[in-house]
């Protein structure tokens, strides 16, 4: 499939974004299904069924899709994957979801990183770096010696 870009809005903007590899759209409101994108900037976005690496706007809304990092006020993810989600206000059903950062969560998130593994990787990642400087210093006084 070519990479293609795509800015404003109307029928199309909408019948050019269907099972495409698009570089970047631009517009007002734009719906995408079964395509991939490296960016959407839209107003209104409705994307389903479709892989998006960056997407803002002020009212997105993703169904069965992966996206990697999304930005907006109201932000609507259901069944799908996410990297990043950042939104005044974030409904979510049925999702996974790395990083939110939301002061309004809704619906049912699962997050890969809950608090007790965050918690685990910290004090881990704490007691790996202590670890490895005793090595360190083991291993400098080792060839010092020698």
């Amino acid at each position: 499939m070519p990479e293609i870009s795509f800015s404003g809005d109307g029928p199309e903007v909408y019948e050019g974004a269907r099972r495409a590899l698009i570089d970047s759209v631009t517009g007002e409101r734009v719906e995408v299904h079964q395509s991939a994108i490296r960016s959407l900037n839209a107003a209104s976005a409705h994307v389903h069924q479709s892989a998006v690496q960056q997407l803002t706007g002020e009212s997105v809304t993703v169904e069965q899709s992966m996206v990697f990092r999304t930005r907006g006020n109201d932000v609507s993810l259901r069944e799908c994957m996410a990297l990043g989600a950042i939104g005044g206000s974030v409904s979510a059903e049925n999702c996974r979801v790395v990083f939110l950062c939301s002061p309004s969560v809704s619906g049912n998130v699962q997050a890969v990183i809950t608090p007790r593994t965050a918690f685990a990787l910290g004090l881990g990642f704490f007691f790996g770096r202590q670890v490895l400087r005793l090595a360190g210093r083991l291993l400098g006084r080792l060839l010092a010696i020698k």
